[in-house]
C-alpha cells in the first residue's frame, strides 16, 4: 500500500501560494501524476477553490480559521476522507497566516495522517514584502523554519544583493531547506510518489483527538487576524474597484475576491490586494461557468463596520460593450 505525499504549500499572506500551485498542477500533470487538493483560507475559501477546479480533480474548501488552529478538526477529518489518485499526491494551499509548527505537531500525532507521507512543506517568501509584516515578522520566520523547500516570489526586479541577503536569512533560519520551482518539485513528488510505501500494511492505530499546541499561538491575543465577506456589486468598473480597495482602513493587510468587470463582463475574474505597497491585479478565470461576486478582506483587528462602508458605496455599473481591449485598461 503506497503512502501518499502530502504537500503543504506555504507563505504569507499574498507570497503568490495559488499562482505556485497551479504551476505545480500543470508540472504534475505533465509527469503523469495524479493529485487531490484542500484549500484553507479566512472566510470564503472557494475564491480560491474556484480557480483551481478542472474536470476530475478533486478540490476541497476549508472555510474559517487557520488549518493549525479552530479549522484544524476540519481539515484532519478532511485528510481521513478525502479520494487521492493511485500514486497521485495531496496538495494542501494553507491559510497565509497559518502556525506551521502547531500543524505539523498535529500532523505527527492523528490517525487520519497516519496513510501519509510526513509532510513536505514548500514555503513561498515574497521578495518585495520579506519581513516587513511589522508585528508578525515571527510568523513569517517560523514558516520558514519547518519547510523543506523554498521558493522566492515576486523577485522579477529584484537586485541581486538583496536577493542574496533573503537567501543567507532564509537558510539560516532553515540550512536543510532546497531551493525549488514547481518543476523540480513536481520531479521529486513523482519520485516520491512512486517509491513510498508503509511498512506493513496494518491500518494505523486511532490516536486521542484534538488540536496540539506546543507553542505560544499567533492567533490568540491582540495580533489575532481577522477576516471581513463582503459582498460586490454584480458588474463594477476597474477603477472603482481599485478605489474602493485604496480606500480601506490600514488595519487591512489582504483582499481577494471574485468580480465581474464592466470592461469585459464575459470574463469573470479574481482580484488580489495587497499591502503596504497597496498593489492590485486582476486574473481572468478563463472557462468558469458563473462565479458569485465576493471579498474577502483580511487584517489584524479588522474594523468591520468601516470595511463593510466601504464596500457598500462601491457603485455598480452597467456594461460597457464598446470596450475595446487593445486600447487598455486606461482607457475605462
Amino acid at each position: 500500500m503506497n503512502r501518499i505525499p502530502l504537500v503543504l504549500i506555504a507563505g504569507f499572506l499574498g507570497a503568490g501560494k495559488t499562482t505556485f500551485l497551479r504551476q505545480l498542477m500543470a508540472a504534475l500533470q505533465e509527469r503523469g501524476v495524479g493529485y487531490s487538493i484542500v484549500v484553507n483560507d479566512f472566510a470564503n475559501a472557494e475564491v480560491d477553490a474556484s480557480r483551481l477546479r478542472t474536470p476530475g480533480i478533486e478540490v476541497r474548501a476549508l472555510d474559517g480559521s487557520c488549518v493549525c488552529c479552530s479549522s484544524l478538526n476540519e481539515f484532519l477529518q478532511t485528510l481521513g476522507s478525502i479520494e487521492v489518485p493511485s500514486r497521485g499526491v495531496l496538495l494542501v494551499e494553507a491559510n497565509g497566516a497559518s502556525d506551521l509548527m502547531s500543524l505539523i505537531a498535529a500532523l505527527t500525532v492523528r490517525h487520519e495522517t497516519q496513510r501519509f507521507t510526513s509532510p513536505i512543506q514548500i514555503t513561498l517568501v515574497d521578495a518585495q514584502r520579506w519581513q516587513q509584516r511589522g508585528a508578525h515578522n515571527e510568523l513569517e520566520r517560523e514558516q520558514v523554519q519547518t519547510a523543506t523547500h523554498w521558493r522566492l516570489t515576486h523577485a522579477e526586479e529584484l537586485h541581486p544583493e538583496k536577493r542574496e541577503s533573503i537567501t543567507t536569512q532564509v537558510q539560516t533560519l532553515s540550512p536543510r531547506v532546497l531551493s525549488a520551482d514547481a518543476q523540480s518539485l513536481a520531479d521529486y513528488l513523482q519520485l516520491v510518489s512512486a517509491t513510498c510505501r508503509f511498512t506493513s500494511n496494518k491500518p494505523p492505530a486511532p490516536t486521542l483527538a484534538g488540536p496540539v499546541h506546543l507553542h505560544t499561538h499567533h492567533h490568540e491575543n491582540e495580533r489575532a487576524f481577522t477576516a471581513v465577506k463582503v459582498d460586490v456589486p454584480f458588474i463594477v468598473k476597474r477603477r472603482d474597484l481599485e478605489a474602493t480597495l485604496r480606500s480601506l482602513p490600514d488595519e487591512v493587510i489582504r483582499v481577494k475576491g471574485l468580480c465581474r468587470l464592466a470592461e469585459l463582463p464575459s470574463i469573470p475574474m479574481s482580484f488580489q490586494h495587497v499591502r503596504p505597497q497597496a498593489e492590485t491585479w486582476f486574473l481572468p478565470m478563463l472557462g468558469a461557468l458563473s462565479i458569485i461576486p465576493t471579498g474577502v478582506v483580511i487584517g489584524v483587528q479588522t474594523p468591520v463596520a468601516a470595511v463593510h462602508a466601504c464596500f457598500e458605496a462601491l457603485p455598480s455599473a452597467e456594461l460597457l460593450p464598446d470596450f475595446n481591449p487593445d486600447e487598455g485598461w486606461a482607457a475605462a
